[in-house]
């Protein structure tokens, strides 16, 4: 159902003119338009909404996908006819996180059973989906589900896909201590598959790797900004770093000390 405007506490050189409720769905953590159409994932309403914005001043909610038991569709990318979503494990419904600062001050590979050979020992118990979806928005408020990748792990958390043959996206697999880097091959949407990886020395503790960084820092990547030929990776406490190669991602550049990204979110890169 569509309201009335929502008066803003703040506005400055903006005027809000449409609103909707998301289909009494109204938190949301990621929203991508295409098709007339916007994609939103959820994250306590589960899975993603369908809203009509091509009359922006009555946005109409016209559709809804839930997710699968005990998992999270929170971030989503869309380009044309495709929309990638993630599924993982619903972290902040998971007891290890009743504290969601438990979250963001540790290694979550460790946290949640993934890191080292715990991975391997907790698999009959995983009640989640892990895995890349993709999905034919030709018609856009009734997405149809035409390919998947699952992951050996808790999923993905984040995407970027701009069309064409590769996403990027950050994924905690099995073996490692956080999100690390992977590359997809999208040139058959109903096939996609890993093509590379990459993480930072320390994390894949499976391989008999030991961190070098403070426990009660959090080393894994939130996501990458790609531009070229060069992945832009936010690793939290890490720093920045750049890699690519899509088949065989490996690091071209890297810089720990640019403290102005620690425990952000990626940035875009500025022209040079």
């Amino acid at each position: 159902m569509t309201h009335e405007l929502p008066s803003p506490d703040h506005a400055r050189n903006m005027r809000l003119i449409g609103f909707s409720d998301q289909g009494g769905r109204p938190d949301g953590v990621q929203i991508m338009v295409a098709n007339g159409h916007a994609f939103i994932g959820h994250m306590f309403s589960k899975g993603f909404s369908i809203v009509d914005v091509r009359d922006p001043r009555r946005p109409q909610a016209v559709g809804y996908v839930p997710a699968p038991p005990n998992t999270w569709n929170i971030h989503l990318q869309a380009h044309e006819h495709l929309l990638l979503v993630v599924n993982a494990k619903d972290m902040f419904a998971a007891a290890e996180f009743a504290d969601e600062r438990a979250y963001y001050r540790s290694q979550v590979g460790d946290v949640v059973g993934m890191a080292g050979t715990k991975g391997q020992i907790n698999r009959a118990e995983r009640n989640w989906t892990a895995g890349l979806a993709v999905y034919d928005i030709s018609q856009p408020a009734v997405p149809r589900r035409i390919g998947f990748m699952p992951v050996e792990g808790a999923g993905i958390h984040r995407i970027w896909y701009v069309g064409g043959r590769w996403a990027y996206v950050s994924v905690l697999l099995d073996g490692f201590t956080d999100y690390i880097f992977m590359a997809v091959d999208m040139s058959d949407p109903a096939r996609p598959r890993e093509a590379g990886r990459y993480w930072l020395p320390g994390m894949n503790q499976a391989k008999g790797e030991q961190p070098d960084w403070p426990a009660t820092s959090r080393y894994g990547l939130h996501h990458a900004i790609v531009n070229g030929d060069t992945a832009y990776g936010a690793w939290r406490d890490a720093g920045l770093d750049g890699c690519c190669r899509p088949r065989q991602p490996e690091i071209d550049h890297a810089s720990k000390l640019v403290t102005a990204f620690r425990r952000r979110h990626p940035q875009l890169p500025a022209a040079a």
